[in-house]
C-alpha cells in the first residue's frame, strides 16, 4: 500500500507579488481633523458615483482577478508560488483604456527550466549520487541544496527562475526551487515530479488587481511511499501533504513558469511583456484556465475587451467553477453593457467577493460614507478574521469605532494596526494616531 510522507518540515512559497503599500487616507495630525476631510471627500465622491452609476456599483466595487504560478490568482490572475489575479475595476474610469498595439509585443524565447550544467552535476556526483537508499538520497539532496550549512539556496518571492538560474543566484521562489530539485533529483536517479497544492486562499492587494497566491512543491516516488518535498517557511511538508495536490507535467510547469513571469511584468505595469509571456504560457499548455483568465485581465487593462471576453470564456470552459474567472467575466459584462449575462453571475460573484477581505473593506468604506458605522464594523470584523495582519483593516475599524463613540475599542484597534505595521514609518504613524486618540479620550 502506498503511503505519503514528508521530506522536510520546511515549506511552501507565496507569489512574489509586490508588497502591500499603505493605502489609508489618514494622514493629518489630529484624529478628528485627520478623518473629517477624508470623510467629506469620500461622501462627495460617493454621491457623484450614485448620480452617475446608481447604488449597485457603489456596493459592488467590482474587482478582477489574476493568477500567477511560481505556481499563482487579482481581475483574478494566477502565479506560482501559484496565484490568480483579480482586477479592480475603478469606478472613476468612464472611458475605456487606450488599445495596446499587440503587433509590437516583445519576443519570448524558449526556455528549458530543467537544464543543469556540469558544475551542478559534479556536485551531485560527489555528494548525492553514490548514496544507496533512494529516501536517504532524496534527503541528502534537499540538505545539500537548501540547508544553510551547505549551498543554502534561499527563498525569494519576487523571482521566478530556471533550475540553473536558481542555483547560480542562490535564490528563487517555490517554482524555482521545485525546478532545481526536480532536475537534480532526476539526475541522481529519483522519480521526481512537480505538483500544485491547493493552499488556503489569500488576497494580496495591488493598485489594479488582487493577487491570490498559489503553491507548487515536488513529489518523489519511492518504493512503497511518496515523499513530499518543500522548500520555504510558509507551509510545512507535514501539513501540505494533507492538502489537495495534483501532479503536473513538465510542460505544464513550463506554462506556469511563463505565466509567473507574465505576472511579474504585470506588477511592474509592463503590459506588452506581460501579454507576451501569458501568450507564451498558453502556447505551452492551452488547458490551464487561470492563465487564460490572467491573459483576459491583461487584454482588458489594455483596451482589448473582445479578446478579454474570449480569453475569459476559454478559461471558464476549462474551469467552469473557478470563481476568480467568473468574477472577472462578470466585471467585463457589467462594463460592456451585457447586463443580462452579468445578472446570471451576480449571486456567485457576491458570495465569492465576500470572502475577499479587501472587498469587505471597500463595502465598509461605502457604509461609512453613508454614515452606517455599525454595519461597517461588522464588515471589518469579517475582514480582520480573514486577514488579521492587514493594518489598514484595523485603522479603518478604529475610525468606525471613533465615530460610534466607542473610544476604548478605537484605541485598541489602532494599537492592533501598530502591532501589524509593515515598517518603521508605518509604526510611527500609527503610534502618533494612537497618542492622539488617547489624548482625545482623556479630554472628555
Amino acid at each position: 500500500m502506498n503511503t505519503q510522507r514528508e521530506l522536510s518540515t520546511t515549506a511552501s512559497c507565496y507569489f512574489r507579488g509586490s508588497s502591500n503599500t499603505e493605502t489609508s487616507s489618514i494622514h493629518t495630525l489630529g484624529y478628528k481633523l485627520l478623518f473629517a476631510p477624508w470623510r467629506r471627500a469620500r461622501r462627495k465622491q460617493a454621491l457623484s458615483y450614485l448620480a452617475r452609476y446608481g447604488l449597485s456599483l457603489l456596493v459592488l466595487f467590482p474587482l478582477a482577478i489574476l493568477s500567477s504560478s511560481a505556481l499563482s490568482d487579482q481581475q483574478f490572475t494566477r502565479a506560482t508560488s501559484s496565484s490568480d489575479l483579480d482586477q479592480q475595476a475603478s469606478l472613476e474610469i468612464t472611458s475605456p483604456p487606450a488599445k495596446l498595439d499587440l503587433s509590437k509585443l516583445p519576443r519570448v524565447d524558449d526556455v528549458d527550466i530543467l537544464t543543469i550544467d556540469d558544475n551542478i552535476k559534479a556536485l551531485l556526483d560527489r555528494e548525492v549520487a553514490s548514496i544507496p537508499g533512494k529516501r536517504e538520497r532524496a534527503i541528502q539532496l534537499h540538505r545539500i541544496l537548501f540547508k544553510p550549512y551547505h549551498i543554502g539556496i534561499t527563498y525569494d518571492s519576487t523571482a521566478t527562475k530556471t533550475a540553473q538560474q536558481t542555483f547560480d543566484s542562490g535564490s528563487g521562489n517555490c517554482l524555482s526551487h521545485a525546478a532545481l530539485f526536480v532536475a537534480a533529483a532526476r539526475y541522481v536517479g529519483l522519480k521526481a515530479v512537480f505538483q500544485t497544492v491547493e493552499v488556503p486562499r489569500e488576497w494580496l492587494e495591488n493598485d489594479n488587481f488582487y493577487v491570490i497566491p498559489g503553491h507548487v512543491n515536488v513529489a518523489v516516488a519511492l518504493p512503497g511511499n511518496i515523499i513530499t518535498v518543500e522548500f520555504t517557511d510558509a507551509y510545512s511538508a507535514h501539513n501540505t501533504r494533507f492538502l489537495k495536490s495534483k501532479k503536473i507535467s513538465d510542460k505544464m510547469a513550463l506554462a506556469e513558469f511563463y505565466n509567473n513571469i507574465g505576472m511579474e511584468h504585470m506588477q511592474k505595469l509592463d503590459y506588452p511583456s506581460a501579454i507576451a509571456y501569458l501568450q507564451k504560457s498558453t502556447e505551452m499548455s492551452k488547458r490551464i484556465g487561470f492563465v487564460w483568465s490572467n491573459l483576459g485581465v491583461a487584454y482588458k487593462l489594455n483596451g482589448h475587451m473582445a479578446l478579454a471576453e474570449k480569453a475569459y470564456k476559454r478559461g471558464l470552459n476549462l474551469e467552469s467553477t473557478n470563481l476568480s474567472i467568473i468574477n472577472n467575466i462578470y466585471i467585463l459584462y457589467q462594463q460592456t453593457g451585457q447586463t443580462k449575462k452579468a445578472q446570471k453571475l451576480a449571486k456567485k460573484v457576491e458570495r465569492y467577493s465576500k470572502k475577499n477581505p479587501y472587498y469587505l473593506q471597500k463595502l465598509a468604506t461605502s457604509d461609512m460614507n453613508m454614515g452606517n458605522y455599525a454595519q461597517a464594523v461588522n464588515l471589518l470584523r469579517k475582514a480582520i478574521r480573514i486577514k488579521p495582519e492587514e493594518p489598514n483593516f484595523h485603522t479603518t475599524i478604529s475610525f468606525a469605532y471613533y465615530e460610534l463613540g466607542e473610544f476604548d475599542k478605537s484605541i485598541k484597534s489602532m494599537g492592533k494596526a501598530r502591532e501589524h505595521a509593515k515598517n518603521e514609518e508605518e509604526y510611527n504613524r500609527f503610534q502618533h494616531k494612537l497618542d492622539v486618540l488617547k489624548r482625545y479620550q482623556a479630554s472628555l
